[in-house]
């Protein structure tokens, strides 16, 4: 039995998942349990993920924090450093419902749809100088404020497709995430080679009980404007840390996984504008 997953995907039928992930998206079967209808996978990224059947209704005892649930339409994102290679893959292999993009920051993409309707999202990550890499987290605010600018407050409950985040929610969600990063970026600039334990959390749980569906957003967006502001001020006074690190855990008894200052500034800038880029998709689907 492998360790519990922290991540479920409700899916419509677990044998067709399976063998759609395993040949083509390489992921790996660690446990398939056909009397309980459910199914362990290892991703690209080495997660162990948990696919659930519909009926499952709520496969959160399954899984350890945070407690993540997606459902069919939902994205997924991957990074990928042999892009080219698995591109001509899916190609050779004969899959067909895919995609390449690239985007304004130089950021390539392939877009794969499972038989289910969820988006896997295999990004090559722009490499970015120091100095880059600091100018364009620094600028993500103002990143979030265009994104918005000209929204009413009704718009601001819109959804790119039923069921997803509103561009509300997606706001308070970010500034959870910013808030979050502050602590292991002070630790690795004042304590490299330390164990962080991050504080664990069910998602979704957070979403409902925090109203992130109803609350004003005017908050949620000056605490991520503080914090950016503050993380950026140490990036320029502790200079010489970007390949600093600490060990990230859930729990104590985690094994964890090294993450250095400069893996925790790029993912904040990739989390920060694959949001803002559902936002921009959500304007241009309603015409706002």
């Amino acid at each position: 039995m492998p360790n519990k997953a922290r991540v479920a995907i409700k899916v419509f039928d677990v044998e067709t998942s399976i063998a759609f992930y395993t040949k083509f998206l390489n992921f790996e079967l660690v446990e398939f349990q056909p009397n309980a209808g459910i199914a362990y996978i290892r991703d690209s990224d080495h997660d162990l993920l948990l696919l659930t059947p519909p009926h499952l209704e709520d496969p959160r005892s399954l899984l350890d924090e945070p407690r993540i649930v997606f459902k069919p339409g939902d994205t997924l994102d991957f990074s990928v450093d042999t892009f080219e290679t698995q591109h001509a893959r899916l190609v050779e292999d004969g899959l067909s419902n895919m995609r390449v993009e690239e985007n304004e920051r130089g950021e390539r993409k392939l877009l794969v749809t499972d038989p289910n309707g969820y988006h896997f999202v295999f990004v090559i990550p722009v490499k970015r100088s120091p100095e880059a890499m600091r100018a364009a987290y620094a600028g993500l605010s103002d990143e979030i404020t265009a994104a918005l600018d000209g929204l009413t407050e009704a718009d601001l409950d819109l959804e790119r497709t039923p069921n997803e985040w509103s561009i509300r929610q997606i706001i308070h969600h970010l500034a959870l995430s910013t808030s979050l990063s502050l602590m292991p970026i002070e630790t690795v600039l004042v304590n490299p080679g330390s164990v962080f334990v991050r504080p664990t959390y069910d998602q979704e749980k957070w979403v409902e009980v925090l109203d992130y569906k109803h609350r004003p957003i005017g908050t949620s967006l000056a605490l991520i404007r503080a914090v950016q502001a503050h993380i950026t001020q140490l990036l320029l006074h502790v200079p010489n840390s970007w390949d600093h690190s600490i060990v990230r855990k859930f729990t104590s008894e985690d094994e964890g996984h090294t993450t250095t200052l400069s893996d925790m500034i790029a993912i904040q800038i990739e989390h920060t504008t694959a949001h803002l880029d559902e936002i921009r998709q959500t304007r241009k689907i309603h015409h706002r």
